[in-house]
């Protein structure tokens, strides 16, 4: 770029200031897609819990009570109500005492009127109605449903980055336009423009 001639009878000629403007505008949008993204994913998650836990069969506890499990697979066992101690007993629909497994891990739940946590998973080994007896002092509940852990950690987890991955891509993208822009400013302040192109200066002999 050569530097204005102050005796041009041509205006400097204006510098392009790279890059875009409009690159300012994708690192917003990129910080809107994630932050919202995120925050829709995370209320489908949290609302996709919620029906689970709604749609949990429960138990009197002390009673007795039948549930439907339309498919073998994994099942868990949860106590609502804080309940004391619970002596719980499920048999399958041939009538035999189905294997209960303490829940070593600590899975609470809290939505709407349903407070519970995790006391026990058991393997469904066929589809049909499962006989459940509960003994204990305490009027809560027995819910039985699929567990919970896996699929809302992971649509956490994928809330989490989606949101963050976002936030922190748009945001990388406005420093390095703003940092760029800066230097562009800066050298076509120094540059001061030219001449146009093939222009020719004249004027008399200095001797």
């Amino acid at each position: 770029m050569q530097p204005h001639n102050q005796n041009s009878p041509y205006p400097p000629v204006p510098q392009r200031i790279t890059p875009s403007g409009w690159w300012f505008a994708f690192g917003g949008l990129l910080i809107a897609i994630g932050v919202f993204g995120g925050l829709g994913l995370g209320i489908v998650g949290i609302t996709q819990t919620a029906g689970k836990i709604d749609d949990f069969q429960r138990v009197a506890v002390p009673g007795s009570g039948e549930v439907q499990l339309a498919e073998t697979g994994g099942y868990t066992v949860y106590f609502e109500g804080l309940p004391g101690r619970v002596n719980i007993v499920i048999t399958d629909p041939g009538g035999s005492a189905v294997p209960l497994t303490k829940y070593d891990a600590s899975v609470t739940y809290s939505f709407g009127k349903h407070n519970g946590e995790a006391a026990f998973s058991f393997e469904a080994k066929q589809p049909g109605t499962y006989h459940v007896t509960t003994k204990g002092d305490y009027g809560g509940t027995a819910a039985i449903g699929p567990g919970l852990g896996d699929s809302f950690v992971f649509q956490l987890f994928a809330a989490l980055g989606i949101g963050g991955g976002g936030l922190i891509l748009g945001l990388v993208v406005i420093i390095v336009v703003a940092v760029k822009r800066s230097g562009s400013k800066r050298r076509a302040a120094q540059a001061g423009g030219g001449d146009p192109p093939g222009s020719w200066q004249y004027g008399p002999r200095e001797y």
